[in-house]
């Protein structure tokens, strides 16, 4: 079966978003560059048609003014000299300097933006004011020779000089007319261009309300509905889900988010039951623990006895064997299921193979699947969460067996161990079909699973997380369509590192120390491996779990009184104190914890003599709980001999 991929459901085609938004900028570029062009069309030509016509023609119209003002100068200065009784030589030079600038010709470019008409009367102008320079001329040529000119030749001058002030007059009046006509033209212009503006921005008003209802239809609506859903999300409800308005990105976007909240939800459903899972094996560990313990108890009991021989004795060897490897594999689930602290540690890896083994080894018979392979019994340790390690290799296992199931016999698998390049491996192999070649590529991503809905599609990345937290990896290193080979590497724990507290992956606690037996104890010291002398008192609701342990400490030399329940046991201690007080944790009216804590509030002495009996240790984090050192609780279902064990380290306490 292939990985149940997010894909988006079948949509019909729409406009990719990303051509919608290119659109949409290219229009609002195109609109508002056509503005400038148009004014610069509508209102700029004229305008600076009508700045260079002017100034072509102020121009003019200053060298003009200039010619006639200086001869009209000279014509003053001629007739000042005339009438003189001599002929100053100086005022002859000034006539002379004027008549210079006079006779200077218009320069009028034959590109000018001048209008013919007014060109024409220009040139007209300038003829005229020629006509009064060269009559000026020969006037004062004569002063200078020496010879008084005549009135009539003065009067010829008045009248050319008249001539050119009309034709400047005209002049001026045809420039004035085309700037008129030129400035009435702008103006209309300009009244046009404030109407188009209008409309233009009219048009502008309406193209933008378009514009961003496109935006918001195609862009603002599904991004707010995917902000809103994953609001919801992150407040914890996966089961909300977002329109699909289209097939274009965001619509494929908000198709990935439906079917992602649509496998989260699932998968949330699905942890929620392992969760529930494992909250029930926890609370069922102790009442499976008792009964276990009160068989293994009975048996021992009855195997201590040397006249119970016979086939009796080897069915009740069996009956304890059976008792200690169902105590071994409910170790096992609980401590799987409910490991909460993580601990790194110097671990070696073939403890944490066997202990992945016992937790599926119920499988391999009904699946009839051979288990093979070889641990390296030279391999070095590596520090990570022995937990949390036993957990990648549990989830390979139960991998390899899935696959197993698909094929008929014979079904082969096979865990090996090695060292190299400092590297710690732990391999996991299978005859199965393998892993197809589209499928391995996305085999470790989140929600990737080759088991349907019967998969949660996290536990290959799980696995691989915790395996790089560690420092190493976890990788597929079969060959496509060949089996399954998967290989879990780590590196060699540094020499400095803290030695290992465990070589196994459920380690005992350590032995605890209490202090010695107070003196009104009658003198009861305890000699090494005997219980003479010591009174202990076991608060037990299960009396087929109290009576065997009474008997057997009795039988080891102690003095055992028994209680049901803490308010029991604490009547009793006010009667008469113990040496050692066997809590369980949990008991009706009061448990364990309780008696510890009324202990400790009204005989602390007493309090630091209690060892804790439990099927789940997980009860002393509960909150509010009194804390309690894990060193001095004892796991149901726990061997007679290793109870006796524990209370004489108990009682001795640390050595010197």
């Amino acid at each position: 079966m292939t990985p149940r991929r997010l894909a988006p459901p079948t949509a019909r085609r729409a406009l990719s978003l990303r051509v919608t938004l290119l659109a949409v900028a290219l229009v609002a570029g195109l609109y508002a560059g056509a503005l400038p062009v148009y004014l610069y069309f509508r209102i700029s030509r004229p305008a600076l048609a009508l700045g260079a016509v002017t100034e072509a023609v102020a121009e003019a119209a200053e060298i003009l003014a200039r010619r006639d003002g200086a001869l009209d100068h000279a014509v003053a200065l001629v007739r000042r000299i005339v009438r003189s009784p001599t002929l100053p030589a100086d005022s002859v030079k000034a006539a002379q300097r004027l008549l210079e600038i006079g006779e200077a010709p218009l320069p009028v470019q034959p590109d000018a933006p001048i209008p013919p008409d007014l060109r024409a009367a220009l040139s007209h102008t300038d003829a005229a004011i020629s006509r009064v320079a060269a009559a000026l001329a020969v006037v004062i040529a004569d002063l200078q020779a020496g010879r008084r000119p005549t009135t009539a030749r003065l009067g010829v001058i008045d009248d050319l000089d008249q001539v050119a002030d009309d034709e400047r007059t005209g002049v001026a009046g045809i420039a004035r007319s085309d700037l008129l006509t030129r400035q009435r033209a702008l103006r209309d212009a300009a009244y046009d261009v404030q109407r188009d503006t209008v409309v233009w921005l009219v048009t502008g008003g309406l193209l933008l309300t378009v514009l961003v209802s496109v935006v918001r239809r195609r862009v603002w609506r599904p991004l707010r509905e995917l902000e809103a859903g994953l609001a919801q999300v992150a407040d914890g409800d996966l089961t909300v889900g977002v329109p699909v308005r289209g097939s274009d990105e965001l619509g494929r976007l908000a198709a990935h988010f439906n079917a992602m909240t649509r496998v989260l939800s699932d998968r949330a459903e699905e942890q929620g039951r392992f969760a529930a899972a494992g909250e029930l094996l926890a609370g069922v560990a102790h009442e499976v623990n008792n009964p276990l313990m009160a068989i293994a108890a009975h048996a021992e009991n009855r195997l201590a006895d040397p006249a119970f021989e016979g086939e009796q004795r080897s069915e009740m060897t069996q009956i304890l064997r059976q008792a200690r490897r169902a105590t071994k594999l409910l170790r096992g689930l609980l401590r799987f299921v409910r490991a909460t602290e993580r601990e790194v540690t110097n671990v070696n890896l073939n403890d944490v193979v066997r202990g992945a083994l016992d937790l599926v080894s119920y499988r391999f018979g009904v699946d009839e699947i051979t288990v093979g392979g070889r641990l390296d019994a030279s391999l070095p340790p590596v520090q990570g969460d022995v937990i949390r390690l036993e957990q990648v290799v549990v989830n390979l296992l139960a991998n390899a067996i899935d696959a197993l199931r698909a094929v008929t016999p014979p079904r082969n698998l096979t865990v090996d161990t090695w060292v190299q390049d400092a590297q710690v491996s732990v391999a996991v192999g299978d005859n199965g079909k393998g892993v197809a070649p589209e499928i391995a590529p996305r085999l470790f991503r989140p929600f990737a699973t080759t088991k349907g809905h019967h998969g949660t599609g996290l536990g290959l990345y799980v696995s691989r997380q915790i395996a790089r937290e560690a420092g190493g990896d976890l990788a597929l290193t079969s060959p496509a369509g060949f089996g399954a080979r998967f290989v879990l590497s780590l590196p060699v724990a540094s020499v400095s590192a803290p030695d290992s507290a465990s070589s196994a992956p459920a380690p005992a606690p350590a032995p605890a120390s209490a202090p010695a037996p107070s003196p009104d104890a009658a003198g009861a010291q305890a000699a090494v491996g005997s219980l003479a002398g010591l009174r202990v008192l076991i608060v037990e609701d299960e009396e087929a779990v109290r009576r065997p342990m009474a008997r057997y400490l009795t039988r080891r030399g102690a003095a055992v009184d028994e209680a049901a329940d803490g308010v029991e046991g604490l009547a009793r201690l006010r009667a008469q104190p113990a040496h050692v007080i066997l809590a369980d944790l949990r008991m009706p009216r009061m448990g364990g914890v309780e008696l510890y804590a009324q202990l400790e509030e009204e005989r602390p002495e007493l309090a630091a003599r209690v060892l804790f009996l439990s099927g789940d240790v997980s009860q002393l984090a509960e909150p509010g709980n009194t804390p309690v050192p894990r060193e001095r609780v004892l796991v149901k279902p726990v061997e007679l001999a290793e109870l006796e064990r524990r209370i004489v380290a108990f009682v001795r306490g640390p050595g010197p």
